[in-house]
């Protein structure tokens, strides 16, 4: 069993901070300032991984953190935060997995996003051994927020919060599946920015805004768009349905009907907790399920393609190339 580094208590606090400084320093070496003042990039040491972490503090002490890393053996990081803490984070390309107490567990794939609910969390973070991740988070006491809500105010936003939550909830923090329309693209663009000027910082700090502002829309939407709990229970279910049935997939119609549900219904309120269609959902899954096996099996790419669901490798690499801009085959050189 591999070692597992805890973190806990209030962000930003004196004990915190030295657990933070603890854990960078048990897996990487610093490098404080050669980007910026207000960078450090923490790059893995090579018994532990290859890749970095870098930590941008932008103002009232809210933090971009960028991944780019591959650990050597599974590596787990156990948490217990408090209800103050705001967190939201989008995996880019690979993966880890969640475990939160008395809420289950879920897998933060390629272009799905977490947001930490506005309550105490307990769980663990896992990094299969060898898996990829790149992602980057948002991270930062509540209250350091109000900097980038302008006329909206924290109480607001606080407001927009607990809607989501009740809402969309666990999914949402645990990754499975419950989108947040455009975030996970705005995110990608703030993975690619370097906060290496005052100009490049205050553009960093405007993508943050603009994240915050499609979380306050997200939250109106939930609201507007409300689904009974039994009906937002029964669609959580659809995903599992199309993927039993990959290899033969059943219409629309059909599985509205193995809901008790009509058809329009199930469109509508699917795409009120997911953001996209069930098939497009159904896609993507197939698609992501599709690249983690070219980087952990040598299964050929027309054993895949079947296995995800594709009658033919042609059918599949057309897919996978225009969902991933590139081949199987191209991508399995790329992460391997």
């Amino acid at each position: 069993m591999s070692r597992v580094h805890c973190l806990s208590g209030e962000l930003g606090s004196p004990d915190q901070e030295r657990q933070y400084a603890s854990y960078y320093a048990a897996i990487a070496t610093e490098d404080r300032g050669r980007v910026a003042p207000h960078v450090t990039t923490y790059t893995l040491r090579p018994e532990a991984g290859q890749g970095s972490i870098e930590v941008t503090r932008l103002q009232g002490g809210l933090r971009v953190v960028r991944y780019d890393v591959s650990f050597a053996a599974d590596h787990r990081v156990g948490y217990s935060f408090s209800e103050d803490r705001f967190e939201l984070e989008v995996c880019l390309d690979g993966g880890l997995r969640l475990v939160e107490e008395g809420a289950g567990q879920g897998e933060l794939g390629r272009f799905s996003l977490s947001l930490t609910p506005p309550r105490p969390t307990r769980g663990m973070l896992v990094h299969s051994a060898g898996r990829p991740y790149r992602g980057v988070s948002l991270t930062g006491h509540r209250a350091a927020l109000s900097p980038y809500l302008g006329s909206v105010g924290a109480d607001a936003f606080a407001s927009s919060l607990k809607r989501l939550d009740s809402s969309r909830g666990d999914d949402l923090y645990l990754g499975r599946g419950a989108q947040l329309h455009g975030v996970p693209s705005l995110l990608a663009d703030v993975f690619g920015s370097r906060a290496e000027t005052a100009g490049k910082t205050l553009l960093m700090e405007s993508r943050v805004m603009a994240a915050l502002a499609l979380l306050i829309d997200a939250s109106s939407s939930a609201t507007e768009n409300g689904l009974a709990d039994h009906e937002a229970d029964a669609l959580r279910t659809v995903p599992l349905i199309l993927w039993r049935e990959r290899h033969a997939l059943p219409a629309l119609a059909e599985v509205a009907r193995l809901l008790s549900m009509s058809p329009k219904r199930l469109a509508r309120g699917f795409k009120t907790l997911f953001g996209v269609p069930p098939m497009e959902y159904h896609r993507r899954q197939c698609l992501e399920r599709a690249a983690d096996l070219l980087v952990d099996t040598d299964w050929t790419v027309e054993r895949i393609g079947g296995e995800v669901g594709y009658a033919t490798a042609s059918n599949f690499v057309y897919a996978f190339r225009r969902r991933l801009g590139c081949t199987p085959a191209e991508y399995r050189r790329t992460h391997t």
